[in-house]
């Protein structure tokens, strides 16, 4: 029996998951960021989503997909004595192949965000995944950030009021939001883990009626729809019926967001059709990997991975739900 491991390093968290290659998911794992931080912060994060996801399993040998973090992650299991075979995958691939296809319009929206779409044919447009500042559109560190700034403005009038104002400082562990303003939030004091960590709390709030959240969440929903419409014009794909498939923590993890932004994109091109797959990115590194040691991911295969998957919290997509 083969395994297979995908690791999926990003700005949030690193997911590691174990497939065998009957298509049986024998175990998750879930560390820290690997990216904006340091080489020793993101090694740490590698190994505890690796040694999660290993467990008690004996394996001697991996077929290993990894996103972001092949080196940590490599260095580890060989440490352990085990033989590696590492195919680097890059994230878009990750994506679709846990979409289960090879063409369609990918949205990525976790702690940072892209929109990279792939034609029948072969073409390609890619947008976005500048980072944040200057990029990061519509992204988990886009809503937190706009949640921090809609908190901080909730004493300046009765239209700027919000449940943001006590909902933000527990998620960035203070008591008083105004202590972050200046020189901690602009010299990287709060992470962009740490501003992404509030994006949850303005969906929730958003959720239960809030309107400056709503607003908020409006917005960054508005900003991603720009980059996504932006490939649909350079692809000159519009009317043409494409997937429109949403991926990575933010969508997956958040209905309201994804409904959201889905009705900006179909007000643009009412025949694209919204997908949230049920496999997240690290499964589809996994499945990548599958692919080019030889395995057929077949239909049957990718069912067996999804019903298995189940038994992992970390493996959920609430969009789905």
């Amino acid at each position: 029996m083969r395994y297979f491991l995908g690791i999926d390093g990003g700005g949030s968290k690193c997911d590691a998951v174990v497939i065998d290659e009957s298509g049986v998911v024998r175990g998750w794992g879930r560390g820290g960021p690997t990216t904006y931080v340091s080489p020793e912060a993101a090694a740490t994060a590698s190994r505890e989503a690796l040694a999660e996801a290993l467990g008690n399993l004996s394996v001697s040998e991996l077929w290993m997909g990894a996103i972001c973090t092949s080196v940590y992650a490599t260095d580890w299991l060989k440490d352990r004595g085990t033989t590696v075979h590492r195919f680097l995958i890059d994230e878009t691939d990750a994506c679709f192949a846990a979409a289960g296809r090879t063409w369609g319009v990918m949205v990525h929206a976790g702690t940072g965000s892209w929109v990279q779409g792939r034609t029948a044919d072969g073409r390609q447009a890619r947008v976005g995944g500048m980072g944040p500042i200057v990029g990061d559109d519509g992204s988990g560190w886009d809503i937190g950030l706009r949640g921090i700034k809609a908190a901080l403005r909730s004493s300046w009038s009765a239209r700027t009021q919000t449940s943001l104002a006590e909902a933000v400082p527990p998620v960035l562990g203070v008591s008083r939001l105004g202590s972050i303003v200046g020189r901690p939030i602009t010299t990287g004091q709060v992470t962009r883990a740490q501003i992404a960590a509030v994006a949850p709390v303005v969906v929730s709030e958003a959720a239960r009626g809030d309107a400056v959240a709503i607003r908020a969440l409006e917005q960054a929903a508005a900003s991603l729809a720009e980059l996504c419409e932006l490939v649909l014009d350079e692809l000159q794909i519009i009317g043409q019926g494409y997937p429109l498939i949403g991926m990575a923590g933010v969508i997956q993890g958040a209905p309201l967001y994804w409904r959201l932004f889905s009705e900006r994109m179909l007000e643009c091109d009412p025949t694209l059709v919204p997908e949230v797959p049920t496999l997240k990115m690290a499964v589809g590194a996994a499945l990548e990997a599958m692919r080019r040691a030889g395995v057929e991911v077949s239909p049957d295969l990718r069912g067996q991975v999804a019903k298995t998957q189940a038994a992992f919290a970390a493996s959920q997509v609430a969009a789905c739900e």
